[in-house]
């Protein structure tokens, strides 16, 4: 073997340890397998919507996408609503003005959700874009939808006087004993 073939040969695994070790970094989520009834239970809000805004990415890495939303299959929210998602780390997400989407989130806290990349978050491919999802989902876009909306139905939006109730049920209270 020639001198140059051996320095070729090495320059390749050189090149190849070095580009599988950058996968070290890359975020780590678990395969994703197709939603159903069970998957659905550790979501605190599913829906379908259109992103409105998006927002700066803040010191802390966390980034606001407000979203008018079209469907809402599971838990409680007004139709203008927004997310709270990774925008700085190795699982950042990013979002367009008008781009739809069917959101998977989770509460942080009281009126704050928050979704991450390594769930079922997912969407909708323009015309000629591929659906790098539907592999995972084993069905498309408009076919998920439609089982969100079979399997869970619509839900009604809380109406702005029922939140601001809510909200105003949930805060500290400084109420005094009249007397004995």
């Amino acid at each position: 073997m020639s001198l140059k073939k051996l320095f070729f040969i090495k320059l390749v695994v050189v090149l190849t340890q070095l580009f599988f070790s950058v996968e070290a970094i890359a975020c780590k989520c678990k395969t994703l397998t197709s939603i159903n009834k069970e998957e659905t239970k550790q979501y605190d809000v599913i829906f379908y919507g259109k992103v409105d805004s998006v927002g700066t990415c803040n010191e802390k890495g966390i980034s606001i996408a407000y979203f008018t939303i079209e469907e809402l299959y599971k838990g409680n929210s007004k139709q203008r609503s927004q997310i709270n998602f990774d925008c700085a780390s190795d699982c950042l997400m990013s979002f367009a003005k008008g781009e739809n989407w069917i959101i998977y989130g989770k509460y942080q806290r009281f009126n704050e959700v928050n979704i991450s990349l390594c769930d079922h978050n997912r969407r909708k491919a323009q015309a000629g874009e591929q659906d790098f999802y539907e592999a995972a989902a084993q069905r498309t876009f408009d076919q998920e939808k439609a089982f969100l909306k079979s399997d869970l139905g619509i839900q009604p939006f809380i109406q702005d006087e029922n939140w601001n109730k809510d909200q105003e049920e949930l805060k500290p209270r400084n109420d005094q004993p009249s007397g004995m």
